[in-house]
């Protein structure tokens, strides 16, 4: 004789199916652009640059993007940048690259129609600006590596609030509130985005220090060897937040960096704060501006 199921354990029974659900979700995502690695590889190995043009002529895609890139404000053009060629001797390797990899990223969560895609993807790109600038007032390195965790950090949002629109008829910023998000994501849909990022860019075979990132970018703690590029993306994570909320009128408390352990663990003053907000509403606007357009 079968045992009819309680409705206690019914319930369990949906939400390990939705874990799961999410889990697949995330795991059909496309692979990362194979053009973004051939890239590196050639930039990494100082290859021709008539080579890095062929290769990047192929993608209109990214090709728009170093152009718009390369004529943006912030490089001070006095006339057009009209070939592929020049954008790519005016950006320089390290620019191109962080071009190429967000020009990648758009195609999974790029600006779109909805005001939470908008706002997702203007954070994405602002902390990898952000990121850029902790990283040359600490003076560490690689940065690209550090900007593409930063750029990616939130890649797992974009699945978990599909299931948060079909499941609980919310998004995920009206669950979150002010609380705890990753202990409000497991208690609503049983799995946190920075668990599904994690899945995400194993399935894209990043690098294991830009894994360990992602998965840990609001406890950096838990990151193991790769804790210290776990915490510069906490950091640029935090101040793009802050600063948002800040621009967008909201009563948000003043970041104090003496009360924030990460913070404080790597000597984070209030007059580095300031200066990375100058910087990013001045010098970075434009950049942001040519990131973030398809």
């Amino acid at each position: 004789m079968v045992r009819e199921l309680s409705g206690h354990e019914i319930d369990a029974l949906h939400y390990e199916l939705l874990i799961k659900d999410i889990i697949a979700a995330a795991e059909r995502l496309p692979p990362f652009p194979d053009v973004a690695w051939k890239i590196v590889s050639l930039v990494k190995s100082m290859a021709p640059v008539r080579e890095i043009e062929a290769l990047i002529s192929y993608d209109p895609a990214i090709a728009a993007k170093i152009l718009r890139m390369a004529n943006s404000v912030y490089y001070g053009r006095q006339y057009g940048v009209r070939t592929v060629r020049e954008a790519i001797l005016l950006l320089g390797d390290r620019r191109l690259l962080q071009v190429v990899i967000a020009a990648c990223a758009t195609l999974y969560y790029g600006p779109g129609n909805s005001q939470d895609e908008r706002e997702l993807w203007e954070h994405s790109v602002n902390s990898a600006l952000l990121s850029e600038i902790v990283a040359r007032q600490l003076q560490h390195a690689p940065v690209l590596t550090l900007y593409t965790a930063s750029l990616l950090h939130d890649i797992g949002i974009t699945i978990l609030s599909l299931y948060a629109k079909i499941y609980l008829h919310s998004n995920l910023r009206e669950i979150r509130g002010e609380t705890d998000i990753i202990r409000t994501e497991r208690r609503a849909l049983g799995i946190d985005h920075q668990e599904l990022g994690a899945i995400i860019s194993r399935n894209w075979k990043f690098p294991p220090d830009i894994v360990a990132a992602i998965e840990n970018h609001h406890n950096p703690e838990k990151a193991g060897k790769y804790e210290e590029l776990a915490s510069l993306v906490y950091i640029a994570d935090t101040l793009a937040a802050t600063f948002s909320k800040q621009d967008d009128g909201h009563h948000t408390k003043t970041l104090n960096p003496e009360s924030d352990p990460v913070f404080k663990k790597f000597n984070i003053t209030r007059k580095m704060i300031d200066d990375s907000r100058n910087e990013l509403k001045t010098g970075m606007t434009d950049v942001a501006k040519a990131l973030g357009s398809v």
